[in-house]
């Protein structure tokens, strides 16, 4: 298929997203490369993102229903429910500020080996000193195109994907059977490995970007943790043998560095904190197996998940 007649699906994930909506459309259908149709995935909100959504001509509304939402079975639901060759999910509070994003990120499907791509996360104005540094790490300006290689160098960062901002070719994943679900978290990191151990590319490209942060409190990050040290656990036959804690560390100096020369010491002692808290949470979700029901809900982000 030429590239040049690429047809493109945008998703968007949303649940009460009345203050980021608008600004979100306008600029997809400001896109250089206009994609075919917007699909609105909704959770049942009850503001008016729907009302606003439905002004647009390029939006199709999805349903969602909020107690059956699952990372991996409502995106699936929605991609197949798209016509595009090549589908960007975007979650609701990504900023977009290219109008060439889609035909950058979709740029690097002319090598047909590639299944999925994801672009930069900036922060955003708000990110607290820390999170800006924590950007920086983890999306660096080097563009990465990993392979089945990249594996046993890598580790698990060569499973990196994220559907904050992402795009995947149409074939590819349905070769690779879709995100699987149910599934607690990380539905986009299981089918990036399920990609690069049947032979496909995954690609970072630094030069399409979102702007994207959060600044969660240390409870936050505790059940954020807690659930991505669950979910690994529950894929043990993807991710047995390997380890994050060293790339935690180089992290975490890179960010203590950085802080401390900008002279940012209060923002250096909450950071610690954040780190206290994401390990414990972390060896928390390690244990999953060894707890109750109960216990495992009082520690997750997700306790309606949980069955």
């Amino acid at each position: 298929m030429s590239m040049s007649s690429r047809k493109v699906s945008v998703i968007i994930m949303t649940l009460n997203a009345e203050m980021y909506i608008k600004n979100m459309l306008d600029i997809l259908c400001r896109q250089s490369l206009r994609p075919v149709e917007i699909i609105v995935a909704d959770s049942e909100s009850t503001d008016k993102t729907v009302e606003i959504a439905k002004t647009y001509e390029l939006v199709k509304i999805f349903d969602v229903k909020r107690s059956e939402f699952d990372h991996g079975g409502s995106r699936d639901a929605a991609l197949r429910a798209s016509v595009g060759d090549f589908v960007l999910f975007f979650t609701q509070d990504a900023v977009i500020e290219q109008e060439n994003y889609i035909e950058q990120i979709t740029s690097n499907f002319e090598d047909e080996s590639v299944a999925m791509v994801c672009a930069r996360q900036k922060a955003k104005t708000d990110a607290a000193h820390y999170e800006r540094l924590i950007r920086e790490f983890n999306y660096p300006m080097v563009k990465k195109v990993r392979t089945k290689a990249d594996i046993d160098v890598m580790g698990v960062k060569a499973f990196y994907m994220s559907d904050a901002c992402s795009a995947y070719r149409r074939t590819a994943y349905f070769d690779l059977g879709g995100f699987e679900h149910p599934i607690l978290t990380n539905e986009d990191m299981l089918i990036a490995a399920c990609a690069l151990k049947k032979g496909y590319k995954t690609v970072y490209d630094p030069s399409v970007y979102v702007l994207h942060s959060h600044n969660f409190t240390c409870k936050q990050e505790f059940k954020r943790n807690f659930d991505v040290a669950a979910f690994m656990v529950m894929h043990k036959d993807v991710f047995a043998g390997m380890k994050i804690e060293g790339e935690g560390m180089k992290l975490v100096k890179y960010v203590s560095k950085g802080l401390l020369s900008r002279l940012h010491f209060i923002s250096f002692f909450k950071f610690g904190m954040i780190c206290v808290a994401k390990f414990a949470g972390y060896r928390k979700g390690c244990c999953v197996e060894s707890m109750g029901l109960d216990e495992i809900k009082e520690n997750s982000g997700l306790p309606g998940w949980w069955k």
